[in-house]
């Protein structure tokens, strides 16, 4: 049975990496405890809720705490974790005191964070400092996460920061060699209590591992949950803390088809076995098949799992509610939308950005807040600034954060009441061009908020917000 929990021994993978606890790499204690504020990846929970509870941030406008400048852009979202920012850009990668701004960046010589999704950060019983988790695809390796460990450049694959090293089917404290591979970034890494939850595109696996070392836990083969005469390709995954369940979003199709349908699957956590399958669009002929959205189209919060995809005959948007046991269909609501960019959640409302065409104008974001118990709209708000290219790493999903939504765009991040969908502020800052004149900095990444600062990259500029 392929789909069998996989207890792979830990001792080999600890006897590669033994040598560094004369170093002082290592110690009994484990990572100090991340609070509340913490953001461990860009979707800030392994539900990917994108909801960060207890900050404090104003309505009447932000100030520059810090600000760091590159000479290109090209940012991955930004990771917080114990007080340290971790923020991948075309050339390097800083980290940072998430207070001050603080810190280093460690130039880039070689294929380490580059071509890959977002980080991670996982805390560790085995190490002090816990681990930065860089995923390449189908590969993903295991980074000593320390602040003041990074040095000014990384050469290569960074191997000498490496502690493990993972694919979904070995675990090893070498490298393994990097294959090129289709991931979303949907199918980032998610950290739940010391567990590293993983898709694997490559090998259509999802994986659960130890943080410490890698060390497999079980696997599932996706491939097994594809109808006769289907093929499944993982698209993304959720994690729901209440029901224990890891929701993946696979795309289906014929084989010598070139429709994608929807399909959902449950696996449980504890163990990696199969709970239920669901498909959220019906399989039928000619171009009334569903359409795949993967850019930030699942998540899931208290035992609901909320996701997007396209009604190809009539280009709506269908977000469908689905109960996290048992795959069990809610209901379901369509947008007029030509692009969707992402969703947040919070106890009692699901935020959808997307962005719609208006004639003789460039697109424009509509946001809209739905009410989670029955999909009904509370309210609808249109902004003008959507992103140059909707897809991330240009276009951003939001953030739920106090009072607050937050929504990266062309002119910058604007900040929208989230029980009225009042607009409370927008950031601009001017960037200098070639030619002696500025434009407006556009919003590139989410915006990553813990306690009172948030972390947004924009083109050229990091910054910290107060």
């Amino acid at each position: 049975m392929k789909n069998a929990v996989e207890n792979v021994s830990r001792r080999a993978v600890l006897a590669g990496v033994g040598s560094l606890l004369g170093a002082g790499c290592l110690g009994a204690e484990r990572t100090p405890g991340t609070s509340d504020t913490d953001w461990r990846m860009y979707g800030c929970d392994p539900g990917r809720t994108r909801f960060v509870p207890n900050a404090s941030l104003p309505r009447d406008g932000v100030d520059i705490a810090w600000e760091r400048s590159v000479s290109a852009s090209g940012w991955y979202p930004p990771v917080v974790a114990n007080e340290t920012v971790y923020c991948q850009y075309s050339n390097g990668l800083f980290v940072l005191d998430a207070a001050t701004g603080e810190g280093t960046r460690a130039s880039t010589y070689g294929p380490f964070g580059r071509d890959i999704s977002p980080m991670a950060f996982a805390s560790t019983e085995l190490y002090r400092d816990g681990v930065l988790v860089v995923p390449y695809g189908t590969v993903i390796g295991g980074y000593a996460a320390g602040r003041d460990g990074w040095p000014d450049s990384v050469s290569g694959i960074g191997e000498e920061r490496a502690r493990w090293w993972l694919d979904g089917d070995s675990t090893s404290a070498s490298r393994l060699p990097l294959r090129a591979s289709d991931g979303e970034w949907l199918g980032s890494p998610l950290t739940v209590d010391g567990t590293l939850v993983s898709l694997h595109p490559r090998s259509a696996t999802l994986s659960a591992s130890d943080s410490d070392d890698g060390s497999n836990r079980w696997r599932f083969d996706l491939e097994t949950v594809a109808a006769d005469g289907y093929v499944a390709s993982p698209v993304g995954h959720v994690v729901d803390t209440t029901t224990g369940t890891v929701v993946v979003k696979l795309r289906t199709r014929r084989e010598e088809s070139a429709i994608a349908v929807p399909l959902l699957v449950g696996i449980s956590s504890e163990n990696g076995s199969l709970e239920w399958r669901t498909t959220t669009g019906e399989v039928s002929s000619g171009d009334t098949n569903p359409g795949v959205e993967p850019a930030d189209s699942l998540t899931t919060r208290d035992g609901t799992v909320y996701t997007i995809d396209w009604d190809t005959s009539s280009r709506a948007l269908r977000l469908r509610e689905l109960d996290a046991a048992t795959g069990e269909l809610g209901w379901t609501k369509s947008l007029d939308r030509s692009e969707h960019i992402g969703v947040a959640v919070d106890e009692a409302r699901l935020y959808h950005v997307g962005l719609v065409d208006r004639e003789g104008a460039p697109e424009t974001f509509r946001i809209v807040a739905l009410d989670r118990n029955s999909g009904s709209r509370r309210w609808v708000e249109t902004i003008d600034g959507a992103p140059v290219v909707p897809r991330l790493p240009y276009g951003a999903p939001p953030t739920v954060a106090d009072e607050h939504l937050l929504v990266p765009g062309r002119r910058g991040l604007h900040a929208l009441d989230r029980g009225t969908g009042e607009t409370l502020w927008t950031f601009t800052e001017m960037a200098p061009t070639s030619g002696g004149g500025s434009v407006e900095r556009s919003g590139m990444t989410p915006a990553v908020v813990t306690d009172d600062r948030i972390v947004i990259g924009t083109t050229l500029m990091l910054y910290g917000l107060e």
